[in-house]
């Protein structure tokens, strides 16, 4: 059981992302600042600054759980493709697997610039777990692909490196696209995700 002073700090920290959820939902990330997160959990300043290392830290770790989920799940479905040697369609194997990828980002935009920029956030505890899962997502992607590759279900010639970064490409590009509002809707994402994928498969 945990004593009172590790209490004290869960609860203030479930203070902390109770405030800054809310507020990203009421004004979105730009307009959030910590003071403001701050004055809603009814704590110092230097209290969030105490559990977290800044603004873009609150909103990755807002989302470590979901990211911890699709990360395990991502490794299911690719165990599961290696159990079954008769899977052998590659462009639905490998839609299946970024589909609930896509979903995160175009339900948070947000969420969605950082993983963009991901190669210039500030180093911290929770910048580094959202790296780790973005990374592991891609080395699933390539396991996945790798396991394709063996069973002739990929043109001869594939490279699964090479193949896996022209995934990883379509896949920013797509959530490029509705990050920008140049793809509209899921299903609009979903159609520009497969053409792509079929062109490369």
């Amino acid at each position: 059981m945990a004593g009172r002073p590790q209490q004290r700090t869960l609860e203030t920290r479930r203070r902390i992302l109770e405030a800054t959820q809310a507020l990203l939902a009421e004004q979105g990330f730009e307009a959030t600042s910590v003071e403001t997160i701050a004055m809603r959990a009814g704590v110092a300043k230097a209290t969030v600054f105490a559990h977290f290392d800044d603004k873009t830290s609150l909103l990755i770790a807002l989302r470590l759980n979901q990211l911890e989920e699709l990360s395990v799940g991502l490794r299911q479905m690719v165990d599961a493709l290696a159990a079954d040697p008769l899977r052998k369609d590659a462009l639905g194997e490998v839609q299946a697997l970024l589909a609930p990828w896509l979903a995160l980002y175009r339900e948070d935009p947000d969420f969605a610039r950082l993983f963009l920029i991901q190669s210039t956030l500030k180093d911290g505890l929770h910048t580094r777990q959202f790296i780790e899962a973005c990374s592991g997502m891609e080395a699933e992607v390539s396991r996945a692909l790798s396991i394709l590759a063996a069973r002739g279900a990929l043109r001869p010639e594939t490279e699964v490196a090479l193949l896996t970064q022209g995934v990883m490409a379509f896949y920013y590009h797509v959530i490029v696209g509705f990050n920008l509002c140049h793809i509209p809707d899921e299903a609009q994402q979903t159609a520009l995700m497969q053409g792509l994928l079929a062109r490369l498969l």
